[in-house]
Order: structure tokens, then C-alpha cells, then sequence
């Protein structure tokens, strides 16, 4: 897979990644996504069909070593953050091993967002 290199290109990618999580969602829960703009996201998507007021967002991190991570979370109405998986440059799904290093996420971000969702709206 070809390496993400500028925050534009993230964009990019982050396009695709979106409509496959807005068509899962939408085929399994009957939930719409709709963008919203925020300037602290490289992209961000407001919920409509559930009862709570909740934000799907893409949201870059530099780190100190020079690339990008991204956390791809729920924010939920009282302002928490609900992460459902890490993205690296690459768009590998990425999550916090016990040692504090990163290790790779098995399960595709639309599953994990899908699972995210579940918890927070039950």
C-alpha cells in the first residue's frame, strides 16, 4: 500500500474511508452520516437515526519521530472521545499494545466503528 506523505494526501484517503463506513453503517444500523466541517479534522461526519448527538471524526497526530498517525473516534455530546482505531500512514489499522508500542488492528475500521457505535448508542 502506498505511503501517506502530506495531510492532503490523508484527506484524500480519508474520503474513501468515510463512504465505507457511512454504507456499512447505513446498511447494518439504518444511521446516516453527514460531513460536517471542524477545523481541528481532517474529516468529520455528524450521525443522524440515533437519539444521541454523536460525531464521527478523522483526526491527525505528528509524532515526534516525523509521521502521521491518525485516531479515527466517536465524540459523544458531553465531549468524550471514544477512539476506535489508530491509522498510520499507510492507512494500517493500528492499536495501543500493552507495552505502549503499536501493533496492528486485525478488524477493518468499518467493523470497529460499527462496534463502537453499538456501545455508545445501547
Amino acid at each position: 500500500m502506498k505511503k501517506i506523505t502530506s495531510s492532503e494526501q490523508f484527506m484524500d484517503k480519508a474520503a474513501s474511508l468515510f463512504a465505507d463506513i457511512a454504507s456499512v453503517l447505513s446498511t447494518r444500523e439504518g444511521i446516516r452520516l453527514s460531513s460536517v466541517s471542524t477545523p481541528q479534522n481532517v474529516a468529520c461526519y455528524q450521525v443522524s437515526g440515533v437519539k444521541r448527538c454523536l460525531l464521527l471524526r478523522l483526526v491527525l497526530i505528528p509524532m515526534s519521530t516525523g509521521h502521521v498517525l491518525a485516531r479515527l473516534s466517536w465524540l459523544d455530546g458531553r465531549g468524550i472521545d471514544h477512539v476506535c482505531c489508530y491509522l498510520n500512514e499507510s492507512f494500517e489499522r493500528l492499536l495501543v499494545a500493552s507495552d505502549g508500542g503499536w501493533k496492528k488492528q486485525k478488524k477493518s475500521a468499518e467493523l470497529l466503528c460499527l462496534q463502537g457505535l453499538e456501545s455508545l448508542v445501547a
